[in-house]
Order: structure tokens, then sequence, then C-alpha cells
């Protein structure tokens, strides 16, 4: 999904893509006006047109998609909605979705709580991280967060600190190898956030304290990156919440899998494994070309089942 490429020439592709206008109305008057090449300038207009809505439709639809998770442990039963929002990449696209419409989205979805499993920015500079996530501090319920590659430096500037305070000025709570307690009238959850797994695998970062499962509050896991799924020390959970795949980006079915890592442990969605559920969240923002097919922004809801774990105990007797 990220090309190797110098900032400026993924600028440059961002604004050359306006040129898409003329050309298309030089193609059109071609096929309607002069009549000839028609074939031609069909042929030629249609992917043009594909980029083109790739360009500067998709990536401006966001969508609230509700899933369904059962989880279990102590406390009243019920259901808790979280909200869960990743890959904002605010930086050198500037028709990336912005922090204002994410939290209007957000309040108006009735959850009672945020994940943010990082990777807020992508090339910003320090100096704007206070106006890019002051609407944060709108936000109706906690939120919490952690850092994604980008945000740590890889690839470009390691911004985790200033990014740090500049959350933490508007309420949004950063486990990065931390852990928090969530409460609602009488449900609970342990939310414990590691560093990004890259760091952990290329820069030999601790990823935090992973702690043994046992029965009580509910366990969720937030970590930016689903491949921490196949590091041999991960303890069981009752849920991880990730992003870093962006569902592909540009999802073509057969090509993307095989071109990109999006689908090497989860592309997108909700998924059973041996040590516990995986929600992986496909983001709203865009690395490399500043195109999104397929895989418009999102911003998933969870609607997270609580029952208690003792039930299946009493069940079995």
């Amino acid at each position: 999904m990220e090309l190797a490429l110098p900032v400026f020439v993924k600028q440059a592709i961002y604004w050359l893509s306006f040129l898409y206008f003329p050309l298309a109305g030089a193609l059109l008057w071609q096929i309607f006006v002069r009549k000839s090449f028609r074939i031609l300038s069909i042929l030629a207009l249609i992917p043009l047109t594909v980029l083109a809505y790739a360009r500067f439709i998709e990536p401006q639809r966001l969508l609230i998609v509700e899933h369904e998770v059962e989880i279990c442990g102590e406390g009243l039963p019920g259901t808790l909605r979280a909200a869960v929002v990743a890959d904002l990449h605010l930086g050198i696209f500037p028709h990336a979705i912005s922090t204002e419409r994410v939290v209007k989205h957000i309040n108006g979805a009735n959850v009672d709580l945020v994940l943010m499993p990082g990777d807020f920015t992508y090339h910003l500079e320090a100096e704007k991280f206070d106006k890019t996530f002051a609407a944060f501090s709108k936000l109706d319920m906690p939120a919490y967060a952690v850092m994604g590659n980008h945000d740590v430096g890889l690839p470009g500037p390691d911004v985790a600190a200033p990014l740090t305070e500049a959350l933490e000025k508007v309420g949004v709570t950063i486990l990065n190898a931390k852990e928090a307690i969530f409460s609602a009238d009488g449900k609970f959850l342990r939310i414990i956030g590691f560093r990004d797994y890259w760091a952990h695998t290329k820069r030999n970062e601790d990823l935090g304290e992973m702690p043994e499962k046992a029965s009580g509050m509910p366990i969720i896991f937030l970590q930016h990156n689903p491949d921490m799924m196949m590091d041999p020390d991960l303890k069981s959970f009752d849920l991880m919440v990730s992003g870093h795949t962006h569902g592909g980006q540009i999802y073509i079915p057969g090509v993307t899998c095989h071109l990109t890592f999006a689908c090497r442990t989860s592309r997108y969605g909700y998924s059973e494994t041996p040590l516990g559920k995986l929600f992986v969240t496909s983001g709203t923002g865009m690395v490399g070309l500043p195109l999104r097919l397929g895989v418009p922004p999102r911003i998933d809801v969870l609607n997270m089942k609580l029952r208690r774990c003792r039930d299946d105990i009493n069940n079995l007797v």
C-alpha cells in the first residue's frame, strides 16, 4: 500500500490529479462534438473516470458500519457500544477525512467509548497537531488510543511524543504499554494498549505487558497492527482491535491480497482466532496514493454484548 516515493512526489500526484477535469472535458468534446476517435476516447475516459472516483468521491464517503461481538466477564450483562476509528493519516493529503467529521459522526452514533488503534499522522508537522486534533475535545465519551507505525517513524518522522501530548490535551487517553478500566452502568472493560508491532519487530521496542487471561473483566487489546496475532508471546484475550491494513485501500479481489500485506492477518472486519476475537478496521485515511477504491472510509461500531462467563460453567453442570 505504501509507495517508497519522496513526499513531494506524492504531493505532486495529488495536485496533478486535478488535470482529470480538463482532460475529461476534452475527451467528451471528442466523443460528442467532434465525433472522431470516439471508441478510443471512450476507452480512455472509462479508466480515467474510475480513478477520478477513487480520488475525488470515495475518500469522502465516511460510513458508519455496525458489528456484533459477544464477550464475557464479571459485572452486569448488557451491551457496550464502541466506535473504532484508525488510520486517519492526516498530513500531506488535504482531502483526508478531518477530525471534525470524525467527531460529528461518532457523537451521532450513540456509543459509550471510542477505540483508536493508531496512525493519526502522515508527514504532518508537529506544530499543526493542536489545531488538527482539537476537535477530539468535543467527543461526548471517553477515547483510548495507541500509536501506529507512521506515528512512530516507520516510515517518516517519529512524532509519538508531541502527538501523545497533543492528544492528551484534548482528553484522549494514550495507552502505549499502559492499561485503563472503562466502566458504565455496572459494565466493565479492561483495555490494554501495546506499542506498534513494527516498532517491536524492526526496532526491538518492548510491546508492553502481556497479561495472562483470567476470569474477571473482559480484556480488550488495542494494537495498531493485527500482525501481532503472529507473535509467539501473545497471550489470550477477549477482543483485539486493530487497524493498519486500510482494507487494502485500493481493493481489487484477487489482486490486492496478492500484491500487498493487507490480507496477511485480516484485511477488514471481525474474525475468531484460537487466542481470542479480532476486529480490524479499514480506517479513514490514505498513504502512498491519494486514492480509495472499494474501501470507503469507515468508522466501525462494535456492539459488544457482555455476559457473565460463569453462565458457561452453569450450562455444563
